[in-house]
């Protein structure tokens, strides 16, 4: 509500975990300096080139789909133009005082002293790249993220980091930073188990046969191919795959 009132904007946060379950809380959360004007998704879908040879066509199968990639441009600047940002311990929930003093910082005009020495943005880069990508020696892994920003929820990993310095100071020192990330999506091995296609022909599955099914349309449907209609009769020990009972139980087992 107060925010609202004073125009002041939901900053984007980081939130830095310890192990890949994401289930205690964070070590720190980062609060974005300025929001990113911009962010790109990219989603692959990998496939397995066949190609018979004297053909000149490709045969695609696919492999797997790769986990998303998300691209933000952060920007670092110490002229005291904008408000810096935050890092907090923990999960670092806006407080009252935090809400006092962001309407303070939006009401005040910014107002540089042209005489102060500025501060350079090394020391908020460098922390920021550290607690992005920076190495545990315990877990021998780097730092597990969420990205949080409005409704858009990721959690990963950090694949790569660009930083780009486009202002100085006269001995040569930075005072703005543009840092261009890319991350990659990552997830819990038992929640992927979980969310794993469970039609995959290569896993045994049990069916219900119903009104108007045939066995190989079944067959069809779980394997892609109504060829092995046969095998599946043989296997459930059917006298024929033409005479099925409406409810009576069909298993399918994997392809060898």
């Amino acid at each position: 509500m107060i925010q609202g009132l004073f125009g002041i904007i939901d900053k984007m946060r980081i939130e830095v975990f310890p192990t890949k379950e994401y289930v205690e809380p964070p070590k720190k959360t980062i609060f974005v300096q300025l929001n990113p004007e911009k962010y790109s998704m990219k989603h692959t879908v990998e496939f397995c080139e066949n190609q018979a040879l004297g053909s000149s066509g490709t045969d695609l199968r696919f492999n797997r789909i790769e986990g998303e990639e998300v691209s933000f441009e952060f920007f670092f600047d110490s002229s005291g133009i904008v408000p810096p940002g935050k890092i907090k311990e923990g999960k670092g929930e806006d407080t009252l005082l935090d809400l006092v003093g962001d309407i303070a910082n939006t009401l005040k005009p910014a107002i540089v002293n042209p005489f102060a020495e500025v501060e350079t943005v090394e020391k908020e880069v460098g922390e920021f790249k550290n607690l992005l990508m920076g190495y545990d020696g315990e877990t021998h892994q780097t730092a597990y993220l969420k990205l949080l920003w409005g409704g858009y929820s990721l959690s990963c990993r950090l694949k790569s980091m660009d930083i780009e310095y486009t202002l100085f100071r006269k001995d040569g020192r930075p005072i703005r930073a543009k840092v261009r990330c890319v991350f990659k999506g990552t997830i819990d091995y038992k929640l992927m188990v979980a969310k794993e296609n469970k039609n995959s022909p290569d896993l045994t599955h049990e069916r219900t046969f119903k009104m108007n099914d045939t066995l190989a349309l079944m067959s069809e449907t779980i394997y892609l191919n109504n060829t092995f209609y046969i095998d599946v009769a043989k296997n459930n020990k059917l006298l024929s795959f033409r005479h099925l009972s409406t409810g009576q139980k069909i298993k399918f087992p994997p392809i060898k």
